[in-house]
């Protein structure tokens, strides 16, 4: 596709090993210009079957998939039951849990938060703000779906407060307690890590 030289491509999410992305955006610089079609069929054509290309389009010079995004949208979709046909994409959660728990937790989330408690701790790293714009579960039928949308996202952040969420469902913590954790900025808190399968980039927006 590039004769011998090298492909940079950067994408627009640094999901973790294991997490899934349906709307993964990346961008590239070939020596030659393409047919959106024939590069699509190219790349699919070399690429391993977990990999698809939906879809190729010109772009001017200064876009950059990762810092020129405004939003992403992730799902963290749990499976409350067993399921040999779900457990490769969603959290196995064998006891049904109420969602009301859930959704006061997830209300504590909107607008820009400092979330040092639910990230990994990377010292050098001093900005831990986000802003969130959706913050909420959905119940539908055997799943029970977190979607949040953000300006940005810091490494394990949504499993971390999934997986504390699903501990204040389940009666292990209280959805106060989860509100301190959040106040409480401490980078040590003890917060509960949701496995990576569960999670998926869903969307990415751009100005």
């Amino acid at each position: 596709m590039n004769g011998n030289a090298p492909v940079r491509v950067h994408g627009a999410g640094r999901t973790d090993a294991g997490v899934h992305a349906r709307g993964q955006v990346a961008n590239f610089t070939l020596e030659k210009t393409w047919e959106s079609e024939k590069l699509v069929d190219a790349i699919n054509g070399n690429s391993e079957k977990d990999v698809m290309v939906h879809s190729c389009e010109l772009v001017p010079d200064e876009f950059h998939a990762r810092f020129s995004a405004v939003r992403r949208l992730y799902n963290y979709k749990c499976f409350l039951g067993r399921s040999p046909l779900e457990r490769r994409f969603s959290w196995e959660i064998s006891e049904s849990i109420p969602v009301d728990p859930l959704h006061r937790c997830a209300k504590t989330l909107m607008g820009e938060i400092d979330f040092t408690s639910f990230c990994k701790h990377i010292p050098q790293q001093e900005n831990r703000r986000c802003t969130i714009y959706q913050s909420e579960w959905i119940n539908d039928g055997s799943f029970v779906i977190f979607k949040i949308e953000a300006n940005r996202f810091l490494q394990h952040l949504v499993r971390c407060l999934v997986g504390t969420m699903v501990e204040v469902a389940i009666g292990r913590m209280t959805v106060e307690q989860f509100s301190n954790i959040l106040e409480e900025r401490n980078p040590e808190a003890k917060v509960y890590r949701a496995p990576a399968h569960g999670l998926r980039l869903e969307k990415v927006t751009y100005a």
